[in-house]
């Protein structure tokens, strides 16, 4: 083999808490991942030595600051030590030849818009890497590697549809369950950094207790997580099945009403994506992005193009709408 093409699905997050502000600077929350049919395409390529990367769309003025670049970096170091990172027993050929990599991305999900797009080709890159040459690393190692990446990471590399997410979002259970969802997914762009909403979030809620917005309840989060900020927990009727009321009566994002102050246009997108599907709506991850959940590929259509009868063209320009539904198949 020498070569290999990936997809990098796109994620949601259906539940996002953000419980406190840790030492580190991070940020202790819980969340559930859902990973959509939304992705972006990667072939990893054989070279005999270094790390070559191209993007069809502008990411980083140098690709070394690219994250996916940064995994390729990560993983061949790695190997190369011929030690695992501690604690970790890998096993590596002594003189096995690892090459260098040539990784070409086609962006389809857009770029710091809260739908994980560059942490998922990050996985793509490790998962691909250790399938191109063949190294047999296990998940552990490769969730181990991809905790260096970034908080979102772990969650692609673990290739489970559904996931809850706590710490920094890196410590993962996945969630059993077959239901398939169909999502409207609005990115009105430009870029938004996550950390600036995080940081916005900490001065506006020093306390740390989220707000709701209107329409939500505190009823319907105690329905499925208990409020111990020390430690919440999924309860067993989650655990057990989650159907489509189930799901769309969870969503919930305490980083909402800051995205909405930065990026007005958000809150806008909120209410008319809401008003075309009869469905609720929230932002995705840190934003700017927006969906609401569909039954049907069919019902998802149908709210997009009223959603596009609502407004002239020229008050959605630069908008992306994408219909997706839950991600199931592997990397």
């Amino acid at each position: 083999m020498t070569s290999i093409t990936l997809t990098a699905p796109a994620k949601v997050n259906l539940f996002l808490k953000i419980l406190n502000k840790r030492k580190d600077g991070c940020h202790n929350l819980i969340t559930l991942f859902e990973r959509v049919s939304l992705a972006d395409e990667i072939k990893i390529s054989k070279i005999p030595h270094g790390i070559k990367l191209k993007s069809d769309k502008f990411i980083t003025a140098d690709p070394k600051d690219n994250l996916a670049y940064k995994a390729a970096e990560l993983i061949l170091r790695y190997i190369r030590t011929d030690k695992g990172s501690k604690g970790v027993n890998i096993k590596v050929k002594k003189g096995k030849v690892c090459g260098g990599v040539d990784i070409r991305i086609r962006k389809n999900i857009p770029i710091a818009a809260g739908l994980g797009g560059g942490s998922s080709d990050a996985a793509s890159v490790l998962m691909g890497i250790n399938k191109l040459y063949s190294l047999k690393l296990r998940t552990i190692e490769l969730v181990k590697l991809a905790k260096k990446l970034g908080a979102d990471v772990p969650f692609f590399v673990l290739e489970a549809p559904f996931a809850i997410g706590r710490s920094i979002g890196d410590k993962l259970e996945k969630l059993n369950t077959n239901i398939c969802l169909w999502h409207i997914i609005v990115s009105p762009g430009p870029k938004m950094s996550t950390k600036e909403m995080y940081d916005a979030f900490d001065v506006s809620t020093k306390d740390l207790i989220p707000r709701l917005r209107s329409g939500s309840s505190t009823e319907l989060l105690s329905k499925y997580l208990t409020t111990d900020f020390a430690d919440d927990k999924i309860n067993r009727p989650l655990r057990r099945s989650m159907d489509f009321n189930a799901a769309e009566s969870m969503l919930y994002n305490n980083l909402e009403e800051i995205v909405i102050s930065k990026k007005p246009v958000t809150g806008m997108i909120l209410e008319r994506l809401a008003s075309s599907a009869s469905r609720r709506s929230i932002v995705a991850g840190s934003g700017p992005s927006v969906f609401c959940l569909c039954l049907s590929r069919k019902e998802a259509i149908t709210a997009r193009k009223k959603l596009l009868g609502s407004l002239p063209a020229r008050d959605r320009n630069g908008w992306q709408i994408f219909i997706a539904k839950t991600e199931y198949q592997k990397i």
